[in-house]
């Protein structure tokens, strides 16, 4: 379906990101690749030579990131047909205990620069009547957690924006898809707390997997995709409890593996 398009990934140099990056190569999707790490990107770029693939070095939590990479992607004359935007980072730890520019870095990285660049790249994508906006959310999108407040909050943001330009964008052509995976084995769980527990670890996904459940969600025109039928499972008994025995179980689960 996306054979000789052109899609744009941000947080394209590692896990969920490289995954789609490497499952869209083959399938004849050509690439533009997004992160802070131009080494890691000239390598993989160099590795997916079946098609066309550019490389642009930035970093989201600057003000002005998007509105740069929309201005270089301009310049190279190729239009994005597919962008996902998967860069995110989280602190699992408790709010006072995380620097406060850590804090609005996240803010600005998960939130400020996703709504950019989908607004950014949503209108051109308009005018040609055609276009699929991939935004990664997490399971913690689904309920507050203590302890980890402002990751699960910034997801609950793309998760309602993408639900809402989900129906909106219907009747310009755009389809957009929220991707909401649990725990996944990439760099961002080891990043995220100080050490991680075996019980959780059984529970974690392959970022192939869940990079190949997005796309396929994205290319069928879902609103949301949850990888994993025991992730489907907590999002839906999430939607029985009362909010407040929610909030309390997410604290106590997080807590025991901080």
């Amino acid at each position: 379906m996306f054979s000789g398009k052109t899609a744009l990934i941000t947080g394209a140099s590692s896990g969920i990101g490289e995954a789609m990056a490497r499952q869209l190569a083959a399938a004849g999707c050509n690439l533009i690749l997004v992160a802070r790490r131009t080494a890691k990107l000239e390598r993989l770029a160099q590795e997916l030579d079946q098609v066309r693939v550019a490389v642009i070095t930035a970093d989201l939590a600057e003000p002005d990131c998007p509105q740069s990479i929309f201005d270089q992607v301009s310049r190279l004359g190729e239009p994005v047909h597919i962008l996902i935007n998967n860069a995110g980072f989280g602190f699992q730890r408790p709010m006072l205990n995380i620097p406060m520019a850590e804090q609005m870095g996240m803010v600005d990285v998960n939130v400020r620069s996703l709504l950019a660049l989908t607004r950014l790249f949503a209108e051109p994508m308009a005018e040609r009547g055609e276009g699929w906006i991939l935004n990664v959310a997490s399971v913690s999108a689904w309920f507050p957690i203590p302890g980890m407040a402002t990751y699960a909050a910034s997801k609950s943001f793309v998760q309602t924006l993408g639900r809402a330009l989900h129906e909106e964008w219907k009747p310009a052509g755009i389809t957009v898809t929220t991707l909401s995976p649990g725990g996944t084995r990439t760099e961002f769980s080891s990043k995220a707390r100080d050490s991680l527990d075996p019980n959780l670890e059984k529970a974690m996904m392959p970022a192939d997997t869940v990079a190949a459940a997005g796309l396929r969600a994205l290319a069928r025109g879902r609103a949301v995709a949850v990888p994993g039928w025991h992730y489907k499972l907590l999002t839906a008994l999430v939607r029985c409890l009362p909010m407040s025995a929610v909030v309390r179980l997410a604290g106590a689960v997080m807590g025991r593996h901080r």
